[in-house]
């Protein structure tokens, strides 16, 4: 059943959708409002796959960096998960129990010092979990920022011009100035230098990118951390890390076991990986986000987002 596409096809004025079935009369569907006598369900299958025939192939795609494939039996899992609404844990505890185990093996997978007690959630894709870690950096900021009696009304974020776009609408929805880094030379992603320069007492955290979109490369997160180690024992600006492990966060714990971009860095604390990350799941689908106990050693509990934050605790 074929859809019939004139050459005005991106004319949003067409008020129709011409269905030509192999057998039988044409039918016609209004575009932008509902049919006056309903339509089959199998005709308004055939429209919406027809229509979305015409979108790319997500398995050609070379230029994404999530998961464009995954087992077909994770696809059943997620059709039968369709109904549930997860949000009700009295409802669906048994989701509620699977996402809460979810977050322990992450926890332990990024070397929490606690991973059966680390605080963690899931989200609606990767971008969302982003936003909730950076609204977590800005509540934290805010909250010291008024103890000391000091202004919040000027916020930065510190971070190089390779992040995903999601870090910029973060800034431009909840008022926090982006100061974006701009490469140099052959310097493709942030330095621990340049974005030391970038920071100040308003400067609600640093992000790092575990897997640049630009090259793949993974951002010094030891050493961003280690800079700011420095930078608060010499001004005493407390200023986190969130690592965006969106495309390296399930990957380097085993193809990099030896490097240290998780919780084992010195004064780290929020992790919010994206399950994006991983065959878990196909694009924008699921998020995460953790940290790590509020009784470990030097770490601050809170929740976070779709990449791996690490925050050092106010001191």
């Amino acid at each position: 059943m074929p859809l019939d596409h004139p050459s005005d096809a991106n004319d949003t004025g067409r008020r129709d959708v011409a269905v030509n079935p192999v057998l039988g009369e044409p039918v016609r569907i209004p575009r932008n409002r509902l049919a006056e006598d309903g339509v089959d369900a199998d005709t308004a299958y055939q429209v919406v796959h027809d229509e979305l025939m015409l979108d790319g192939n997500a398995r050609l795609n070379l230029a994404t960096f999530v998961t464009t494939w995954m087992e077909p039996t994770a696809r059943v899992l997620m059709a039968e998960c369709a109904d549930k609404n997860m949000i009700d844990k009295d409802e669906y505890p048994r989701t509620a129990d699977l996402e809460q185990r979810c977050v322990r093996i992450l926890a332990d997978l990024w070397h929490a010092a606690d991973p059966d007690h680390a605080t963690g959630c899931s989200t609606t894709g990767s971008s969302e979990a982003c936003m909730l870690a950076g609204l977590a950096l800005k509540r934290r900021w805010q909250h010291r920022r008024r103890a000391e009696g000091a202004p919040t009304d000027r916020p930065n974020l510190v971070m190089g011009v390779n992040v995903q776009v999601c870090w910029e609408k973060f800034a431009d929805y909840w008022d926090v100035e982006a100061r974006l880094v701009p490469m140099e030379g052959d310097r493709f992603h942030l330095s621990a230098e340049e974005a030391v320069r970038r920071c100040d007492e308003n400067t609600i955290g640093v992000v790092a990118v575990l897997g640049s979109t630009f090259d793949g490369s993974y951002e010094p997160v030891a050493d961003i951390c280690a800079a700011l180690d420095r930078l608060h024992a010499e001004l005493g600006w407390d200023v986190p890390v969130h690592v965006d492990g969106a495309s390296g966060a399930m990957i380097a714990p085993f193809c990099d076991p030896e490097l240290e971009w998780d919780f084992r860095c010195p004064g780290s604390l929020r992790s919010t990986p994206p399950v994006t990350s991983t065959a878990w799941c196909t694009p924008a689908s699921v998020g995460w986000c953790g940290a790590t106990p509020t009784r470990c050693p030097r770490t601050w509990s809170s929740r976070s987002t779709t990449s791996v934050a690490r925050c050092r605790r106010s001191r």
